[in-house]
């Protein structure tokens, strides 16, 4: 039962390198989107751009586990994105600074909810196997340990 209710723990990197990719193909999409076909002056392309890049942050920053690297890889990859949005369908000459406002916004919805994976993160440990105890220190040793790291002493299989 106990074996059932565990749940398994992703690589903290894997979840980073997901939300990179995540909010690059989020962002791109969304720049296409509006920069591309929506018949509006480009200030407020800019500002509607802004708030979806923001969303797609959040969207993206769930894949993570912390809140800074919810953060980090929201504003790589939402930076990237905006880049590469801004300097295929509408070049304005200021491309660099605008991604990396767009990128600081994308990271910033990254960092709100990469934050809620620490809740993941604990109840996935509290419903691991827990440690056992050696039999001469009573120090708590993992479940594959051979010796006590703290008496060296040999452990029961």
């Amino acid at each position: 039962m106990a074996a059932a209710r565990a749940r398994k723990l992703r690589n903290p990197l894997s979840g980073f390198a997901i939300t990179i990719l995540g909010s690059l193909g989020l962002t791109f999409l969304v720049s296409l989107l509006i920069l591309w076909l929506l018949p509006l002056p480009i200030e407020l392309r800019m500002i509607i751009l802004a708030f979806v890049v923001f969303a797609m942050g959040a969207v993206a920053g769930r894949s993570s586990l912390l809140g800074f690297m919810g953060f980090v890889g929201a504003f790589v990859g939402g930076f990237f994105g905006a880049v590469l949005g801004q300097y295929l369908f509408a070049p304005t000459g200021w491309e660099f600074l605008l991604a990396l406002g767009f990128g600081a916004v994308c990271g910033l919805g990254g960092l709100v909810t990469g934050k809620l994976g620490l809740r993941r993160v604990a109840s996935a440990v509290r419903h691991l196997p827990q440690s056992r105890r050696c039999m001469r220190c009573g120090a708590r040793v993992g479940l594959s340990a051979t010796k006590c790291w703290s008496c060296r002493a040999y452990l029961p299989q």
